[in-house]
């Protein structure tokens, strides 16, 4: 195994995937009702090697759902971009990678690790571990519907009593994948339950001795810095890391772990990111209502970590408009020093805040705010 802390350059280290080269070993994750156009933008920008559309239904691109087909809108800014499937069935699975292989998406991703219980209970998701056959005709049958690179994102099993993510992990080495990320929980375990770095190096060392072609090995779970990542690596040798809720209002996340070092921006870069954030909210969705609604949750993310940020965190949870949201933060941003730093240990409104702050936004949601992102952004 790898040293504590990994080389300062190995993050930065670009990776091939198939046809694909990413140009670093960070990547972020598909996330529930987040992962649009303007989140994927500020993520690449601000340093995430490869980004993902939302887990996608293959049944809904089969009806040819509008929303789903509108999630498939990719801008010309983004370098590089995968699509996350799942599906009830191998079949309709590999229909929908061959649909989406006449998109302009670089990589396709099977989702066997989603645990959101209609997903799971239509058969998709991480229903699929439950009949180890599935994965493995569900990997041949995309295989053999695109050219294109192919991965596949799974958990360590249905519970604790079956964990399968050796045999799963052999199965998607065998079937063709040229990407495998694991997340280091299994179906049935919630964020409190800390990330399993022994259950995922097993199954990267599975992967890797069933693989008969390249296969870039990946770690998901728990990602908040540089030293998450760093940890990841190190317990279980994967070959790139995946950052999931740990993106949810800190893009700088990949700065820190590209540099391995703590990244807590000022005030004035913050509301550079924040803005930018705003104007790309309103190329993609208009001068609309919905712009303004779907920026909430970011917002409510990206204020944490500041003083008294509760009061601009009620007007902005109510905000209608991304005129008055930028307003808002305008007015906010001109309180305070130019160079105050995020999370920066001074006395905050009551609250203290520490250097690099653990903050985890999973636990710290406004659930009408938040619709969408409650919904397993990990799996």
């Amino acid at each position: 195994m790898s040293s504590l802390h990994a080389p300062r350059s190995f993050f930065q280290q670009p990776f091939t995937v198939g046809t694909l080269t990413v140009p670093n070993r960070v990547l972020l994750a598909p996330l529930a009702g987040v992962s649009d156009v303007p989140f994927r933008r500020i993520a690449q920008e601000l340093g995430a090697g490869l980004t993902f559309v939302e887990m996608l239904s293959a049944v809904g691109i089969e009806h040819r759902n509008p929303r789903t087909l509108d999630m498939c809108r990719r801008h010309p800014a983004e370098a590089r971009l995968g699509v996350q499937l799942t599906g009830p069935t191998a079949q309709r699975v590999a229909d929908a990678v061959q649909f989406m292989d006449a998109l302009p998406f670089d990589l396709v991703d099977l989702n066997m690790g989603c645990s959101v219980r209609k997903v799971v209970a239509g058969g998709s998701g991480s229903a699929i571990l439950s009949t180890p056959e599935r994965i493995t005709e569900t990997v041949q049958a995309a295989r053999g519907a695109t050219h294109r690179p192919l991965a596949v994102k799974t958990r360590l099993g249905a519970t604790r009593r079956h964990l399968t993510i050796e045999d799963t992990a052999r199965r998607v080495a065998v079937a063709g994948a040229d990407l495998f990320t694991i997340h280091g929980r299994t179906r049935n375990e919630k964020y409190g339950q800390p990330v399993d770095y022994d259950g995922i190096a097993k199954g990267v060392a599975a992967a890797r001795a069933a693989a008969t072609r390249p296969l870039i090995t990946v770690g998901n779970g728990d990602i908040f810095d540089g030293a998450d990542a760093a940890r990841m690596r190190a317990a279980t040798d994967c070959d790139a890391v995946m950052v999931s809720r740990g993106a949810l209002g800190n893009p700088w996340v990949f700065r820190s772990i590209l540099e391995q070092r703590p990244v807590a921006p000022t005030i004035s870069e913050w509301r550079d990111v924040v803005l930018r954030h705003l104007d790309y909210q309103e190329m993609h969705y208009g001068d609309t209502r919905v712009a303004a609604i779907t920026a909430r949750k970011h917002l409510l993310w990206y204020i944490k970590g500041f003083p008294h940020h509760k009061p601009l965190g009620d007007v902005l949870g109510r905000v209608e408009r991304i005129a008055a949201a930028r307003e808002f933060i305008e007015d906010y941003v001109a309180q305070w020093p130019s160079d105050l730093r995020r999370f920066s240990g001074a006395q905050q409104g009551g609250a203290r805040f520490a250097v690099n702050s653990k903050y985890d936004p999973k636990f710290d949601m406004n659930r009408i705010h938040d619709r969408g992102a409650g919904n397993d952004t990990e799996g």
